[in-house]
């Protein structure tokens, strides 16, 4: 019996209902995934994560961010308060509110910037 390809979750799309409508992003940050340093401690763009630091994003943007990863370990990225749509090589894949972002390898996220939060 031949084994069955396997279907990884990036390859599924996301429904209609919750596809994120087409559009160019606003901006783009491009957010480089390093570490682990003594301590264990993994940084973002060579920095220890701030919360006081945030990315500058306004209400209402549609917002590009590229994760990568430079790295050897497998590494999770997560937003807060959004969900978000993932950028395949087929195009529009699942909406997600975590990613795994692989050794050596680069993910494309976008979400709209429409939740204000508490801060």
């Amino acid at each position: 019996m031949a084994a069955l390809p396997a279907i990884l979750v990036n390859d599924i799309p996301a429904t209609e209902d919750v596809t994120l409508a087409a559009r160019e992003p606003d901006v783009v940050h491009v957010m480089q995934l390093g570490g682990p340093e003594p301590g264990y401690t993994w940084t973002i763009n060579g920095e220890t994560y701030d919360p006081t630091r945030g990315l500058p994003v306004r209400e209402g943007q549609r917002v590009r961010l590229r994760f990568e990863n430079t790295t050897t370990m497998f590494h999770p990225m997560h937003l807060h308060g959004h969900t978000f749509q993932m950028n395949t090589v087929a195009g529009v894949g699942p909406r997600k509110d975590s990613a795994v972002v692989l050794p050596g390898q680069a993910v494309e996220v976008d979400f709209d910037a429409d939740n204000r939060g508490s801060g």
